[in-house]
C-alpha cells in the first residue's frame, strides 16, 4: 500500500490529466513525453517480457556493462552514455531478497511493485532513463522514491545518483543535490525510503527532448535492490509574450531649410 507522501499527493492531483495523456500519446520506448508525466509501476502489465520496454512510455533500462570498472565506484563520475550497453529489465519478479542477478528489475510480484536497480559484476552501472519533452514549460521539477526492497542478508553500501542531458549525443550532467549516497538498509531490512525533488537547470527548458536518469553501481560486498518509484514530473506553462497593440507612430521628418535661408529669421 503506498503512503500519502507529499510527492503521492502530487500525482494523484495530476493523475487525470496524465491517464488521458497515456491513451492518446503512443507508447513508444523512447518517445519524448509531455508533462505533467506520472509512473507508479501499479500497472504491472507495461513490462511482461524480458527487455523489452515498448510499452512503456517513454523509459528504457539499460545494464551497464563496463561503465565502472570496479566494484565502489561513485555513480555521479559516471556520465558516459549508456545507451550502447544491453537494452536490461527482467520482467515479472516477486522475490528480491532471493534474486541475485543484476540489472534493471520490475517487482511486480511485491505488494508494492516498482522497477529496481542492483549492480553487478556484469551491470557494473545499470540505470533507469526517462525521455522528456518540455515544450512550453519551465521550472521542470522531477519527484520520485527511491526504496530499499531488498530485506536479505545483503548489506552494501548503495548509491543512487541523478542526472539529465539535453542532448542524446552529450553525456550526462549530474545533479549533486540530488544525490542519495546509500539509499539501502540492512541486513535483514528493506524500510529505507528517500524522497527527492529536483529542479532540472534551465537548460532543460522548453527542449523537445530532455533524457533524465537514475543510476547506481556496482558497490562492494552484496548489492541490494533499489526502487526508482512514483516518478512525477511536472513544469510551470512559458507566457507567452503578448502582441503589440500598435505601432510606434513614425517619427516626424524636418522640412529641409532653402539654400541661404536664415535659419533665424522671420
Amino acid at each position: 500500500m503506498k503512503t500519502n507522501t507529499p510527492m503521492m499527493l502530487c500525482i494523484r492531483s495530476i493523475s487525470v490529466s496524465c491517464s488521458l495523456l497515456f491513451v492518446q500519446v503512443a507508447v513508444a520506448n523512447n518517445m519524448p513525453q509531455p508533462l505533467p508525466f506520472v509512473q507508479d509501476w501499479s500497472n504491472t502489465g507495461l513490462i511482461t517480457t524480458e527487455n523489452d520496454w515498448s510499452a512503456v512510455p517513454g523509459m528504457m533500462g539499460y545494464r551497464g556493462d563496463r561503465l565502472a570498472g570496479k566494484p565502489g565506484v561513485n555513480p555521479q563520475t559516471v556520465t558516459t552514455d549508456g545507451a550502447s550497453t544491453p537494452e536490461n529489465v527482467i520482467a515479472n519478479q516477486k522475490s528480491p531478497n532471493s534474486l541475485r542477478t543484476g540489472g534493471v528489475v520490475e517487482f511486480d510480484g511485491i505488494p508494492d511493485p516498482t522497477v529496481a536497480l542492483k549492480g553487478s559484476a556484469t551491470a557494473a552501472a545499470p540505470s533507469l532513463v526517462l525521455n522528456l519533452n518540455t515544450t512550453g514549460k519551465q521550472n521542470i521539477a522531477v519527484g520520485y522514491n527511491l526504496r530499499d526492497i531488498d530485506g536479505s542478508v545483503n548489506n552494501a553500501v548503495q548509491p543512487v545518483a541523478f542526472q539529465y542531458r539535453v542532448q542524446t549525443n552529450a553525456s550526462y550532467v549530474d545533479i549533486p543535490g540530488a544525490f542519495v549516497p546509500d539509499a539501502s538498509t540492512g541486513p535483514g531490512l528493506a524500510t529505507e525510503a528517500t524522497h527527492r525533488v529536483v529542479i532540472l537547470p534551465v537548460e532543460a527548458n522548453n527542449q523537445p527532448l530532455v533524457q533524465v536518469r537514475w543510476i547506481t553501481c556496482n558497490a562492494e560486498g552484496h548489492d541490494e535492490w533499489i526502487g526508482v518509484d512514483d516518478i512525477a514530473v511536472i513544469g510551470d506553462d512559458i507566457a507567452k509574450p503578448s502582441a503589440a497593440i500598435e505601432e510606434a507612430a513614425p517619427a516626424k521628418q524636418s522640412k529641409p531649410l532653402r539654400a541661404g535661408k536664415d535659419p533665424s529669421a522671420n
